[in-house]
């Protein structure tokens, strides 16, 4: 199963950069505010583990969860367009590979990166961590590991200014 939904994730993924690709001549256009000083890089750090606990809500009286607790390593990191849950992934507007080393960059129009949010995602796990951006960033790179296959493996940083 785990294959399946690997594949399942690539094809969304692959579906939502097209449509962000066929968006972004319209994200250049609209950004015609004079630029500002560039910021301070900021550097942003994910949690590098991922604890999760099994959850009993909702059980019926005299059922109880076991099960270790399960916990993931730091996979990615990734921007959003607001909360996480809804689930609107930025696009990064460069990636450049090097070996297994990918760097990607995202811009953000407007006045600053206020109203993107930054998730981190762990291996095996369904959840994601996030927080809104710090306000006055227009910019952020993050450098990811790779596997020898091409699968993200770790993200080492996550650089704002």
């Amino acid at each position: 199963m785990a294959p399946l939904a690997a594949l399942l994730t690539l094809l969304f993924e692959l579906v939502i950069a097209t449509l962000f690709a066929l968006v972004a001549p319209l994200r250049i256009a609209c950004a015609a505010a004079p630029p500002a000083a560039p910021a301070p890089a900021t550097t942003l750090r994910c949690p590098a583990r991922l604890v999760q606990r099994p959850v009993a809500d909702g059980l019926p009286p005299g059922w109880i969860v076991h099960g270790p607790p399960g916990e993931s390593s730091l996979q990615r990191a990734a921007f959003y367009d607001g909360d996480p849950v809804g689930q609107a992934t930025l696009v990064p507007d460069t990636t450049r590979r090097s070996g297994l080393v990918e760097t990607s960059t995202w811009s953000f129009v407007g006045a600053d990166s206020a109203g993107v949010w930054l998730g981190c995602l762990y291996r095996g796990a369904t959840a994601v961590v996030a927080r809104p951006l710090p306000a006055g960033l227009r910019q952020c790179t993050t450098v990811l590991r790779l596997t020898a296959l091409g699968d993200p493996a770790e993200t080492v940083s996550v650089q704002c200014r």
